[in-house]
C-alpha cells in the first residue's frame, strides 16, 4: 500500500513539474493548504453536508479564518483568491461586480442556499451584481463550486455555483472596523450577535464610499483620473433571528437591504456621467428539521425586491419558495428530493415593459457509495418554465476516494437556461447629440441548452503540499448574445441567439507550507471561449484572456498574517485588449495588538499597471481600464 502511494504522489510530482507554466520567465504552480483541505466539508455541491473528499466536483472553500486573516473589503475581494474564478470590475464607479467560473458568466449565487439572482438579468450574461452581497462580516464561508449545477439547482448554474453561508448564532459577541485609503476611500462596519437561551438575533451594517478613481494609462504612461466624477457609495443591512424550537428543528427569520449608488462614466474614451442607484430589500423566513435525528430538511420562502435607476427605473418583485429533504435509504445510500416555485415581476421603464416570468421544478439527487471508497451521484431536475416550455435535466458524477486525502471525479450534467426578462423585453433608444444607442430585446429567443463536464484530482502529499488539477469542457445551443452593430452616427443592440458555443479549461493548483509560519500557494487557469455564428464556424471570443495565473506567499504567526499576491493573464487577443499579458501585485498585512484589537493594511496595484479586466481598446488604450495602484488601512475591534 505504501510503495502505491508513493508511486501515486511520484506521478504527481512529475505531473506538476511537466505542466507548470513559465510565463514572463517566472514559474506559476498554484493554490492554499487551507483552501484545499480535502476533510473540509461542502453543502453547495450535493445540497446536502458532505467531505470534499466524497463529492466529485471541482470546489474551494474560502473559511471564516481566512476572511479575517485578511480582511477582505467584500466577496468580491474574496473571490479574487478562488483559483479558477475571474472577478471582473470594470472600473466605472458605480457599474456592477460579476465573477466568471469556468469562462461563463451564468453563475448561480445564493445566501445560505436562497438564490438571489436577478431574473431581470443584466445586457451581460451575469444575473447578479457582487455589490449587492451581504456584509464580509456576516460570513462564515464561502463555497464555490465550478461546473454545471443544473440539475439540482436550475436556470444560471452553467459556469457554477457560489453559495455565501453567514455565521451562526451560538454565542453573544461583536465586532467594529473602520478603514481610510487612496482616493478617498472609507470602509465602516459592525455587527453584534445576542444569544439568549433559545434565541439568537443578528444585526449588521456596513458602508464603503470612495471619491474617485485612478488608473495607469497604457498610450503614455501616466496616472489619470477617470473622466469626470467616479464617485460611490455601498450600504448595507442585515437582521437575522433564529429561534430553536426542539433539539432537532429551527425558525429562522432574516431582512438584507443593499444600496449601491453613484456616478458611472460609459468608459476614458468615450465619457459621459451616469448616475446609477442600486437597491435590494429581501426577506425571507426557513424552517429547519433533521427527521430521524440524521436527515436534514428545510422549507423557505422569500421575497426579493431590486430597484434599478439609471435614466428611467426598473423594478423587480421575486415572490418564491423551496422544500427539501434528505433521506437516508441505507447505511450507504442518501437520497435527496425537492420542489421549487419562483414569480418574477418586472416593471422596467428603462426598458419599456411590464412582464412576468415563472418556473415551477420538481429535483431528485441520489448519493449511492456503490462499492468501498466509490461513489456515484446521480440527479434529476424537471423545470416548468412560463416563457422556455418544460425541460428535464440529468447529472451524474463519479467519485473514487483513495484515503481521506485523496479523490479523482468525473461529473456530467446537462444546461438549461431560460431567456431573461431583458433578453426577452427590453426596448430603449437613447439620443446624446447626432449620436443614437438602440437596444431591442427579443421575445423570439429559444433557452439556452446543453451539456458540461470535469474531470479531475485532488490530493495532499506527506500533509504539506495540496494539489488539484481538473479538466472541463462544456457546449451550449442556442446560446444568447446581445449583437452590437456600431456606426459613426452610435450603436444597435439586439438579443438573440448565436447558436452554439463551446468552452474548455484546465486548473491547476498547488498549496505547500514549508513551515510552522510560512506558506506558498499558486494557480494556472486556462479558458478557451469559442461562438459559431449560425453555422459560420467557431471564432474565439476575444473577451476572455486565456491564461490566468496567482502566485503568493504567506507569513503567519500569533501576531501577525501577511500575504503578496502576484496575480496576471496572458494570451488576450490584441483586437480586445492593449497588451497581450499583465501582472499586477497585491498585500495584505494585519497586525494582532491585543486579544480584541488588530491593525491591517491592504495594497492594490502595487506596481501600479496599466492592464484591463474587461475587454475594449480605443486609440491605443484601454476602454475600461483598472484601478491603479491604491491603499486602505483600518483597524477592527471584537468584543
Amino acid at each position: 500500500m505504501k510503495k502505491v502511494q508513493s508511486l501515486r504522489n511520484a506521478v504527481i510530482v512529475s505531473l506538476l513539474v511537466g505542466t507548470t507554466v513559465v510565463w514572463g520567465g517566472t514559474a506559476f504552480a498554484a493554490e492554499d493548504l487551507q483552501e484545499f483541505a480535502l476533510e473540509d466539508m461542502v453543502v453547495t455541491a450535493t445540497r446536502t453536508e458532505s467531505k470534499m473528499v466524497d463529492v466529485p466536483v471541482n470546489a474551494t472553500v474560502i473559511s471564516a479564518e481566512k476572511i479575517a486573516d485578511r480582511h477582505y473589503l467584500d466577496v468580491a475581494d474574496a473571490l479574487k483568491d478562488v483559483p479558477g474564478a475571474t472577478v471582473i470590475d470594470s472600473g466605472e464607479g458605480a457599474d456592477e461586480k460579476k465573477i466568471i467560473l469556468n469562462g461563463d458568466e451564468r453563475v448561480l449565487v445564493l445566501v445560505n442556499g436562497r438564490r438571489v439572482n436577478f431574473d431581470v438579468g443584466t445586457m451581460s450574461r451575469a444575473s447578479y451584481d457582487l455589490n449587492q452581497i451581504p456584509d464580509v462580516s456576516l460570513i462564515e464561508r464561502i463555497e464555490v463550486v465550478k461546473g454545471h449545477g443544473g440539475a439540482l439547482y436550475g436556470s444560471d448554474a452553467v459556469g457554477g455555483v457560489v453559495n455565501i453561508i453567514t455565521k451562526k448564532m451560538d454565542h453573544s459577541y461583536g465586532k467594529v472596523s473602520m478603514g481610510f485609503g487612496s482616493q478617498q476611500a472609507r470602509d465602516a462596519k459592525a455587527m453584534y450577535t445576542i444569544k439568549e437561551g433559545k434565541t439568537g438575533v443578528m444585526v449588521a451594517a456596513s458602508k464603503y464610499k470612495q471619491g474617485y478613481y485612478k488608473y495607469k494609462d497604457v498610450a503614455d504612461n501616466s496616472t489619470k483620473r477617470w473622466p469626470g466624477d467616479t464617485k460611490f457609495e455601498n450600504e448595507k443591512v442585515s437582521l437575522k433571528l433564529a429561534q430553536e424550537l426542539t433539539e432537532t428543528s429551527n425558525l429562522e427569520f432574516g431582512y438584507d437591504f443593499s444600496k449601491y449608488s453613484g456616478i458611472s462614466q460609459y468608459s476614458v474614451t468615450s465619457p459621459g456621467p451616469s448616475l446609477i442607484d442600486k437597491k435590494t430589500n429581501n426577506i425571507y423566513m426557513k424552517y429547519d428539521w433533521l427527521m430521524n435525528d440524521t436527515d436534514q430538511g428545510y422549507l423557505q420562502v422569500y421575497r426579493n425586491k431590486y430597484e434599478y435607476d439609471n435614466f428611467g427605473k426598473i423594478d423587480e418583485k421575486v415572490t418564491g419558495f423551496e422544500a427539501q429533504q434528505a433521506i437516508s435509504t441505507a447505511e450507504n445510500n442518501k437520497l435527496v428530493v425537492g420542489a421549487s416555485y419562483r414569480s418574477s415581476h418586472v416593471n422596467a421603464v428603462t426598458g419599456s415593459y411590464n412582464d412576468k416570468i415563472n418556473n415551477k421544478a420538481l429535483f431528485v439527487s441520489d448519493q449511492w457509495e456503490f462499492a468501498p471508497r466509490w461513489t456515484l451521484d446521480a440527479g434529476v431536475r424537471y423545470d416548468k418554465h412560463s416563457t422556455a416550455g418544460s425541460k428535464t435535466t440529468w447529472s451524474a458524477g463519479l467519485n473514487k476516494k483513495f484515503d481521506e486525502n485523496s479523490h479523482a471525479y468525473f461529473n456530467w450534467g446537462q444546461v438549461f437556461k431560460a431567456p431573461t426578462l431583458d433578453d426577452l423585453y427590453y426596448y430603449s433608444v437613447m439620443e446624446w447629440g447626432s449620436s443614437k444607442y438602440e437596444n431591442y430585446g427579443n421575445p423570439n429567443l429559444k433557452p439556452e441548452k446543453g451539456d458540461t463536464w470535469t474531470i479531475g484530482y485532488g490530493t495532499k502529499i506527506a500533509d504539506k503540499t495540496s494539489v488539484n488539477i481538473s479538466y472541463f469542457q462544456s457546449k451550449l445551443e442556442d446560446a444568447i448574445d446581445w449583437d452590437t452593430t456600431y456606426s459613426a452616427n452610435g450603436s444597435v443592440s439586439i438579443a438573440r441567439n448565436v447558436d452554439k458555443q463551446k468552452k474548455n479549461g484546465m486548473e491547476l493548483s498547488v498549496g505547500h507550507e514549508l513551515n510552522d509560519n510560512w506558506d506558498l500557494e499558486a494557480s494556472y487557469t486556462y479558458i478557451r471561449v469559442k461562438n459559431n455564428d449560425h453555422g459560420n464556424g467557431y471564432v474565439r471570443d476575444a473577451n476572455y484572456i486565456p491564461n490566468m495565473y496567482r502566485f503568493g506567499v504567506r507569513y503567519h504567526d500569533d501576531l501577525w498574517n501577511a500575504d503578496l499576491f502576484l496575480r496576471g493573464g496572458s494570451g488576450a487577443d490584441k483586437s480586445a485588449y492593449v497588451d497581450s499579458k499583465y501582472m499586477t501585485l497585491d498585500m495584505s498585512v494585519a497586525y494582532k495588538a491585543t486579544k480584541d484589537l488588530s491593525f491591517y493594511a491592504k495594497g492594490y496595484n502595487l506596481f501600479n499597471k496599466a492592464y484591463a479586466e474587461s475587454a475594449g481598446v480605443n486609440g491605443g488604450t484601454y476602454t475600461y481600464p483598472a484601478q491603479g495602484r491604491r491603499f486602505i488601512i483600518g483597524a477592527e475591534y471584537t468584543f
